[in-house]
């Protein structure tokens, strides 16, 4: 019995690693489902509405003026996650024309299923950083992610506490 111990524990290691790898390859993925959702906010109207996660802002928006309508992370605290009234805007995100225009032929690219021949630039390159511009709702001015203000703003709200010292909870669209 002792021969076939070895090989059992390797094959049951192998299938855990194979089913780790195989959760972690979905879920990676999972963001471009077609029924995924995003919460941007229409800075004119003032008002937060949902679009397919694959949409690059700045938006068109909803009314007002046209392409106003940026990527908002929403938070709320606690148990008031359901009650729209207790939600905060942690900051508001937009691409540069340059890194928009990238990103969406890559889009079209890939939903072709051709090989982008474009530079396709990390989340965490320098380029995507310096070109991804964040501001909170109230300021009037943007600032590129990875400046110390951008930094400053993508940090800040996770500070925020509740009325109970709760930490913020981030809120997906349903």
């Amino acid at each position: 019995m002792k021969p076939l111990l070895k090989p059992i524990l390797i094959l049951a290691g192998l299938g855990i690693v194979g089913w780790i790898a195989v959760s972690s390859f979905r879920s990676s993925f999972g963001r471009d489902d077609p029924g995924s959702r995003a919460w941007f906010y229409d800075e004119s109207e003032k008002k937060l509405y949902t679009m397919p996660v694959t949409t690059m802002p700045p938006d068109k928006g909803i009314g007002g003026t046209s392409g106003d309508g940026e990527k908002a992370v929403v938070v709320t605290f606690g148990k008031d996650w359901h009650d729209r009234g207790k939600w905060r805007i942690a900051y508001l995100e937009k691409y540069t024309p340059s890194l928009k225009k990238t990103l969406e032929e890559l889009m079209i690219a890939r939903a072709a299923h051709r090989i982008f021949d474009g530079s396709a630039p990390s989340r965490q390159s320098e380029y995507f950083q310096t070109n991804t511009l964040v501001k909170r709702v109230d300021d009037h001015d943007w600032y590129p992610a990875n400046s110390d203000e951008g930094k400053n703003i993508l940090t800040a709200w996770r500070s925020w506490r509740g009325p109970d010292g709760e930490p913020p909870i981030v809120c997906a669209p349903e």
